[in-house]
């Protein structure tokens, strides 16, 4: 996986959000895709403008020494939902980045 790629969710999906897990729905398909808490904040991220590496930074910052099993989970929460079709890999930012 190139983890300077930017994720992007996908358009038709609906995700419906209960107790900080998520059921990703594909439109007009009888098909979810069940994340736990850990890959609901993942999928919140996968917004187009964050790469992986960044995704995973962010998150390695509230755990202090978990940052291998960090990365393992979002690759492995990215992988998967590419894998479904529910991420888009785009190879440069959705917005550019805002002038400093």
């Amino acid at each position: 996986m190139d983890v300077d790629k930017f994720p992007k969710q996908a358009n038709g999906f609906a995700a419906e959000e209960m107790e900080g897990e998520c059921l990703l729905y594909r439109i007009g398909s009888h098909k979810a895709i069940h994340l736990d808490k850990a890959g609901t904040v993942i999928w919140k991220l996968c917004d187009g403008n964050r790469t992986v590496k960044e995704i995973i930074e962010l998150i390695a910052k509230n755990y202090p020494g978990a940052e291998a099993d960090v990365e393992a989970d979002v690759r492995e929460v990215v992988q998967l939902l590419e894998r479904d079709g529910a991420l888009l890999e785009l190879s440069k930012p959705r917005k550019p980045p805002a002038p400093s």
